[in-house]
Formats: structure tokens, C-alpha cells, sequence
């Protein structure tokens, strides 16, 4: 009785301290860096307002509706084409069992227009929903200690989800990676709570729309959760039925070849956060700070050689790290995401939205336990979660414009975190 006080104790004397370093990182990000960069006459950097104002007013670009609706246009008039031929204003780089929901909005007869307004309110619900599932998860972790959720710390989450760059822009942009940022949330807080089978579901669902998220299905192969990668196969077999069945084969079949292409179709802007970009922006080969749609970074071999031994190593660090007890739990899982978005080519900032569940995570299962303050964490969701453009000020200069990385960066020092958890004296880690 006494330990389970001292737990209780514990966890409210560290509300306060989450809700501060929400705020001055919020403060940092927003306030300071902007006054800094006028104090020093470098002009105006840039912030998150905009997008803010965009999420506040539920209105977003088209970003993945627009490429996605007009290939079911493209579909429709010529039923025999190749979808993925379709000469569009932007090409669709999702699979086709992505367009499903779609589907059945034409279906239900949905016009363009309402059709836009419903996913850019669906979108705002999500962002929404990160916040209260990251709540819903963190109150059932401080429970399991004898603790409970405070206000100050249902307000710092709150606060860092609204604040999380990547994943307003994700809304702001009308991407489809709000979805995935919140059936990833949704997903850490099945897994966390023992609902494996449903977990691998939602796993599933993503890899539908981002393939790169069949490495989960690896890690669960891997870990031996049979439970998880049954439901993984068996939810993917279901949307590949469905896809087939409204496609037709080849289309779907079409959609190999155009992974295969993406592999070497990237950016060097500053906005994709992976190692490709960060090597192409350090020997300033192709874009960084201006955008050309449609034009992709010259690909030099070596280039092309260490982001794919890169990648290699991230995984394999992952599935191979010697996790000991949290071997298959929450941290484990949660590192393999990481990994399957920063081993991308082509890892935009807002991919980077997943980011937002596993602090929440990595906060109520094992930081605000700590007696020593996490300042490692803290650094990685500093930089995982805001908009520092400031750093864009180096693009020129040779070798600190690897700064303009910040969010890759910060997303390899959460990945290590995690993976440090394991060699924790704390026998009370929990999944």
C-alpha cells in the first residue's frame, strides 16, 4: 500500500514537470526562435501559425484527396486503362485498397466537394483523436501503478499534440497521414493493453496506405506474435479481396512497379527528413530550400548505396537489439515504427506525426518515473515535434546544414531511447 502511494506521489510530482517542458518547448519553437532570428536581422523564419490557422478554420489542401479522387475519375472513363498511367495533376503513390473509403463515398453519391469537406473534418477529428488516445493510454499505465491522470497532464498532451508540426501539417497539407498518425496511436494503445490481434488489424490498415509498414508485419514474424501477424494477413487478405474485386487485378498488380520506382524517386528539400535528403542537401545536389513539384533529386549511386545500407541498419538494429524484457512490448514495436518511416528515401515531416503517441508512451510507461529528468527524451520530442526553420538559414553553409535534419535526427535519438529502455534498472517497465 505504502509503494503504491509512493507511485501516486511520484506521478503527480512529474505532471507539472511535463506541462512546463510542453510550454517552453512550445514557447521555444515559436516565440524565441522567431525573436532570435529577428534580433539578428535574419528576417522572419517561419512558424506553425499557419497551419494552426488552417487546422482551427478545418481547412486543408488536397494533397492526397485530389490525386486520389481524380484516379477514380481516371477509372471510371477508362475502366481498361492502367490507373497508375493516369496523367494526373499529382501522381498516386498509394495502393489501391487506400481508395476504398473513397469508393464508398461515390458510391453513397458524394460530390467532389462534400467529399473534400467530409475528410478535411474526418482529418480534424483525428488530430483530435491523437490527443485523447495518447490520454486514454497514459491513464491506463498511471493506473497500473496506482496513479492517476491529472489535469496539468491531460493539458501538456493536449498542448503537444496541437503543437506537433508534423502532424498539423499532415492536416494542413490534406494528407493522409493524419489517418495513419492516429491508427498508429491507436495501435501502441492496443498493444500496450494486450489487444495484439486488433493491433496487427490496425497494422494492417496502415501498410494499405504507407507499404512501408510491413515491417511491422516482419517485427510481429520476427517476435513471434503469431496472434498479431494472423490478424495482420488475414485484415490485408480482406483489403486485397475488396481492391481486387473493384481494380481488377492488374491494376493492383501495377502498384509493384511503382514501389519499385519510388525507391529512387526523392527529394533533397529540406521538408524530406531521411538520410537521402540530408546527404543530397549536404553536397548540394538538387533542391533544399525552394520546391519544384514533379522534379526529383539526380540520383548518384553512392548516394542512393548509403541510404539503402542505411535503411538495412536501422531495421536491422531494431529486430535484432537484444531487447531482454522488453523484448515484443510497446518500446519494441514503437522503435520499428521509427525505423519504418526514417528508413524511407522519401520521409516528409509530416510522416513524422507517429511521433506524438510514442512520447505519450514514452512518458507515462517509463519518464515520468525516472528520478533523474530524461533529457535525452526530451531533446528527441523537442525536435520531433516542432518547426525549427531557423536551421534553414544554414542550407549554404557546408557541413551544419546537416542541422537542417533536425527531425531526423531527433526521431534516431527517440528510436535509441527506447531501445536504452531495455538495459533500465527499472524491473516495473511496463509493456
Amino acid at each position: 500500500m505504502a509503494s503504491l502511494e509512493s507511485q501516486s506521489s511520484g506521478a503527480r510530482s512529474h505532471d507539472r514537470r511535463l506541462l512546463i517542458f510542453v510550454l517552453v518547448s512550445l514557447l521555444t519553437a515559436n516565440i524565441l526562435q522567431w525573436a532570435v532570428c529577428r534580433e539578428l536581422h535574419l528576417g522572419n523564419p517561419g512558424s506553425i501559425v499557419p497551419d494552426l490557422r488552417q487546422f482551427f478554420h478545418v481547412r486543408q489542401w488536397t494533397d492526397s484527396w485530389l490525386p486520389m479522387m481524380k484516379s477514380l475519375d481516371y477509372f471510371k472513363a477508362h475502366p481498361t486503362l492502367p490507373i497508375y498511367d493516369a496523367k494526373l495533376y499529382d501522381t498516386l503513390i498509394y495502393s489501391l485498397a487506400s481508395e476504398l473509403p473513397l469508393v464508398v463515398m461515390r458510391k453513397v453519391g458524394m460530390s467532389d466537394l462534400w467529399m473534400l469537406r467530409t475528410l478535411a473534418v474526418l482529418s480534424f477529428l483525428a488530430v483530435w483523436g491523437v490527443a485523447a488516445v495518447s490520454l486514454v493510454m497514459g491513464r491506463w499505465l498511471l493506473r497500473r501503478r496506482g496513479a492517476e491522470l491529472t489535469w496539468m497532464s491531460a493539458i501538456a498532451v493536449v498542448l503537444a499534440t496541437l503543437g506537433c508540426y508534423p502532424l498539423i501539417k499532415g492536416y494542413s497539407l490534406g494528407n493522409a497521414q493524419t489517418f495513419l498518425s492516429f491508427g498508429f496511436t491507436v495501435m501502441l494503445l492496443l498493444w500496450t493493453t494486450g489487444r495484439e490481434r486488433w493491433a496487427g488489424v490496425v497494422a494492417a490498415i496502415l501498410t494499405a496506405v504507407k507499404p512501408q509498414f510491413i515491417l511491422l508485419l516482419i517485427w510481429m514474424l520476427v517476435r513471434k506474435r503469431w496472434g498479431a501477424a494472423w490478424a495482420f494477413l488475414a485484415c490485408g487478405a480482406v483489403l486485397m479481396v475488396a481492391s481486387v474485386a473493384v481494380f481488377g487485378w492488374h491494376n493492383n498488380l501495377d502498384y509493384i512497379g511503382v514501389l519499385a520506382g519510388l525507391s529512387h524517386k526523392a527529394q533533397s528539400h529540406y521538408a524530406n527528413q531521411s538520410m537521402f535528403g540530408t546527404i543530397n542537401r549536404m553536397i548540394f545536389n538538387g533542391e533544399n530550400i525552394e520546391y519544384t513539384p514533379y522534379v526529383y533529386t539526380p540520383v548518384i549511386a553512392w548516394v542512393y548505396r548509403v541510404t539503402v545500407v542505411t535503411s538495412v541498419v536501422l531495421v536491422g538494429l531494431v529486430l535484432l537489439y537484444p531487447w531482454r524484457k522488453l523484448r515484443g512490448s510497446t518500446a519494441d514495436i514503437a522503435a520499428m515504427g521509427i525505423a519504418s518511416v526514417a528508413a524511407s528515401p522519401m520521409a516528409w515531416e509530416h510522416h513524422y506525426g507517429i511521433v506524438v503517441g510514442i512520447a505519450a508512451w514514452a512518458w507515462f510507461a517509463h519518464a515520468c518515473w525516472m528520478e533523474q529528468k530524461p533529457w535525452v527524451l526530451g531533446v528527441a520530442v523537442f525536435l520531433c515535434l516542432n518547426f525549427l526553420p531557423a536551421f534553414n538559414y544554414l542550407w549554404d553553409v557546408r557541413g551544419w546544414n546537416i542541422l537542417q535534419s533536425y527531425l531526423y535526427i531527433g526521431a534516431l535519438i527517440l528510436m535509441g531511447w527506447l531501445m536504452s529502455l531495455a538495459r533500465s534498472k527499472d524491473e516495473t517497465t511496463l509493456r
